[in-house]
């Protein structure tokens, strides 16, 4: 450890007394926070390329955070990639060159600010990392029109520092590249970006719009219906059970309701009208809090769900799903209701959300072979939570929480497989040899290639 100190420069350590330390290291689910001895910041390629080389060479623990909803921990060495925040725009390539240490709230700032009339295919969530977010996939608002984060059309390259300390461009080692897109991060560090920015409205019509428990009927009916007439890649809308994390925090019983919130790029009037989402203001119970708004403005409609960052202990996970069905819903709500009657501590981390989306945010690549994540055969997002106040969760009441999820995953689906799971989520209900699937072998021959000495752990070297 001390020899790993002696590398960096001191105002790139941060030790366990600093005042930056929990900033630094915190993890989304506190049960996965290992409590590093030392948070290493590096602040330039040559410093983490020495720093990488080293750890390469040692028995040290370590891990890479890129500081968003992800939990990576270790028990000596956390690398902290924040120092990564660049941001250059080529509006005649058309195109971002971003660090991959910043948050995508930070990305929606800079391209409003420096692109107007752009935007990027990042993450729906402000508080989701740049770096994570688009190695795990990447699921935008535009995917529907663009495809994902990581596909070859919107993630153009990569820069890694390898763990023997090389630097490249991963468009100069096709093979890595091709990995990098959506298989993970395990397979060097990446510092950087390329991503195509894409011409689009400045004003979008966006909000929640929320309802009484005893519109569940009401929308289970009229959901599907329009997941089946909807085809506009530019309109979307989630469907989920209110956050009851917010009762949790002040000891107060969960109220369970129900929101939609609703996406619709052609903007207010469109988005009032017959073509977007009258069907939805005209439900019985709903409360309306929708209005026009910027591309940035709509991702950050989520950003208070960062408060529990650090204070659960939560589990996820996200299957994709060819149709929504009536009986898919009252299935999920079901279970929704039956892990918190079972547990009511859970309702801290517990959660429904049903993404509608359109085809091409999965199929905008011509085959499951063509990126290192290989596409399900699906439209749509089911995405099940789990959890506790981290102070109130015992060891029984993590494997309630486990159960539960891998219960719901496996009966609210029409169909489940994990090869329909994004590879996103590793927990310990999931199968990572079917999630990469017939990619699996390639995968771990490049792993083989450029870390051989595992010391990046990832599911796919299992």
């Amino acid at each position: 450890m001390e020899k790993i100190r002696a590398l960096l420069n001191p105002d790139e350590i941060i030790e366990s007394s600093s005042p930056e330390y929990s900033k630094e290291s915190k993890v989304w689910s506190a049960h996965k926070d290992k409590h590093p001895k030392l948070v290493a910041r590096p602040k330039s390629i040559d410093s983490l390329s020495c720093l990488l080389k080293a750890l390469n060479e040692s028995d040290v623990e370590f891990n890479v955070r890129g500081g968003g909803c992800g939990s990576a921990s270790a028990r000596d060495v956390l690398i902290s990639m924040s120092a990564f925040d660049g941001f250059e725009f080529d509006k005649e390539a058309e195109t971002v060159v971003v660090g991959a240490g910043q948050l995508w709230r930070h990305i929606d700032a800079k391209v409003e600010e420096f692109a107007p009339g752009y935007s990027v295919p990042g993450a729906r969530c402000p508080y989701v990392g740049v770096g994570g977010g688009t190695l795990q996939g990447g699921v935008s608002w535009m995917s529907s029109e663009y495809g994902l984060t990581s596909d070859p059309q919107n993630m153009l390259d990569a820069q890694v520092v390898k763990m023997n300390g090389d630097v490249l461009w991963a468009s100069g080692d096709p093979d890595l590249l091709w990995a990098l897109r959506g298989a993970g991060g395990r397979f060097g560090v990446v510092t950087a970006f390329k991503l195509k920015a894409y011409k689009y409205p400045s004003k979008v019509y966006s909000g929640m719009i929320f309802y009484p428990r005893e519109s569940l009927s009401a929308l289970a009916k009229a959901v599907p219906e329009f997941a089946e007439r909807s085809t506009d890649p530019k309109i979307a809308v989630h469907f989920y059970c209110l956050d009851m994390y917010q009762g949790a925090f002040v000891g107060k019983p969960a109220v369970p309701g129900i929101g939609l919130l609703v996406y619709d790029a052609y903007g207010e009037e469109h988005g009032r009208s017959g073509a977007g989402f009258k069907w939805a203001l005209d439900i019985p119970g709903a409360t309306d809090t929708t209005a026009e708004m910027s591309y940035r403005e709509v991702n950050n409609l989520s950003d208070n769900l960062e408060a529990i960052r650090g204070e659960t202990n939560q589990m996820m996970t996200a299957v994709v799903i060819p149709n929504i069905t009536e009986q898919l819903i009252l299935r999920a709500w079901k279970w929704y209701d039956d892990t918190l009657a079972e547990e009511p501590k859970l309702n801290a981390g517990t959660f429904v959300l049903i993404e509608l989306m359109q085809s091409n945010a999965f199929n905008s690549v011509k085959s499951r072979s063509e990126t290192g994540f290989p596409r399900p055969n699906g439209r749509h997002i089911l995405q099940l939570g789990t959890g506790a106040l981290n102070r109130e969760c015992t060891a029984e009441m993590h494997k309630k929480a486990v159960k539960a999820l891998d219960d719901g995953a496996k009966q609210i689906p029409d169909r489940f497989s994990h090869g329909d799971c994004l590879p996103r989520d590793f927990e310990e209900i999931h199968e990572p040899r079917q999630m990469f699937g017939e990619n699996l072998q390639r995968l771990q021959a490049i792993k083989k290639r450029v870390d051989p000495l595992n010391r990046l752990k990832g599911a796919y070297t299992i």
